[in-house]
């Protein structure tokens, strides 16, 4: 006999959100934070960029016909994720690399001094300032995760004196080193006679996909923001793009850009994602799966909207939560799989990070 689920009230659902940051997070962010500073971010912005440029290009049969099929997938509606699939060609994969880095570029070196300065407010900083502050004694480290190549967070978390790591070291050009950048943010502090070396509170982030200033130099990944605009002939960007060869890319360099990553997924219990469509299927891998449908792990997905694969996950983990926003309108929705059905909630934004952040945390 199947039990009657309950209704979801606003007074169950609020205790549930509230109760949820009861333990630190793991923090993955994506897109829909950087498109809600502009969406010269998004997919549909790059599809378009690439659709242009890519007429421009000299290609040969082979990559012709293997960006042709991109073009048939997109026409059929496909999404550009899963139409780039066809891409094989490793030059090819370069062009693609450089177009979408040098559309990214252009809107992150607009945004970068607004953010910097205050004029503009990256949306998900409030939230991130709120986790920090409250990081307990005994671990001071709020691990964070993004597919997103700019750099819009960075600068925000720099405005908001929000110390964070991305596990480079060194001067101008930093080598991917963790264990020499968590050392930059120790210090001595003398507890009952005894000199003990602590941690500042931080962010560890970690950029899955690459950025854009990450390259590759012989056989070291380096960081150089000198480079993010400019990019030396001799130099290649370390930026993981859609596609079939994006998975082959991160194969050969998971060890320093996702074994760091696969551990804090590991060493978690509670999730939060934060303008995440699940539409990457690197980071929607069998780790943060079965953490969340197989361990029964908390987690909870701030998004403005709702999608086929957000939704399918949502009935198969019992202890996901959904905060987007209405079908018709901009006010919000909650779900939850233990109830009968969604909870609308008028006159308030809850998927808006900032309003999220004053009505559910009080920040």
């Amino acid at each position: 006999m199947t039990l009657k689920k309950t209704e979801l009230s606003k007074e169950i659902a609020y205790n549930a959100l509230q109760n949820f940051f009861a333990n630190k997070p793991f923090v993955l962010f994506g897109t829909g934070t950087s498109c809600a500073v502009d969406l010269g971010f998004g997919m549909c912005a790059l599809q378009t960029h690439l659709e242009s440029e890519m007429i421009k290009q000299v290609l040969t049969a082979l990559q012709q016909k293997e960006w042709n099929d991109v073009l048939d997938a997109l026409k059929n509606n496909v999404d550009l994720e899963s139409a780039m699939n066809s891409v094989n060609d490793d030059n090819l994969t370069n062009i693609i690399i450089k177009i979408t880095a040098d559309l990214v570029a252009a809107n992150d070196k607009k945004h970068s001094i607004n953010i910097l300065t205050g004029t503009t407010v990256w949306p998900a900083i409030g939230l991130f300032k709120h986790l920090v502050d409250g990081l307990p004694e005994t671990d001071r480290k709020l691990h964070v995760a993004t597919p997103n190549y700019d750099l819009l967070a960075e600068y925000a978390f720099a405005k908001a004196n929000i110390l964070y790591l991305t596990g480079y070291c060194g001067g101008t050009h930093k080598k991917l080193d963790w264990v020499r950048a968590e050392r930059q943010l120790t210090y001595p502090e003398v507890v009952k006679r005894l000199c003990v070396c602590k941690s500042k509170k931080h962010i560890r982030l970690y950029k899955v996909h690459g950025s854009l200033n990450t390259f590759r130099q012989d056989n070291d990944i380096i960081e150089c923001d000198s480079w993010m605009y400019n990019v030396p002939p001799s130099m290649q960007r370390l930026m993981i793009t859609p596609g079939t060869s994006k998975y082959e890319k991160l194969h050969q360099n998971r060890t320093q850009l996702l074994g760091e990553y696969d551990m804090a997924i590991e060493n978690h219990s509670t999730f939060l994602f934060i303008g995440f469509g699940f539409n990457d299927n690197q980071l929607n891998n069998d780790s943060i799966k079965k953490k969340l449908k197989d361990q029964n792990c908390h987690g909870l997905i701030i998004t403005r909207d709702t999608n086929a694969r957000i939704e399918t996950l949502l009935n198969e983990c019992k202890n996901l939560w959904l905060v987007c926003k209405q079908e018709h309108n901009e006010y919000t929705r909650i779900f939850n799989s233990n109830y009968s059905d969604w909870l609308n909630i008028d006159n308030e934004k809850l998927w808006d990070t900032q309003e999220f952040t004053k009505k559910i945390l009080g920040g």
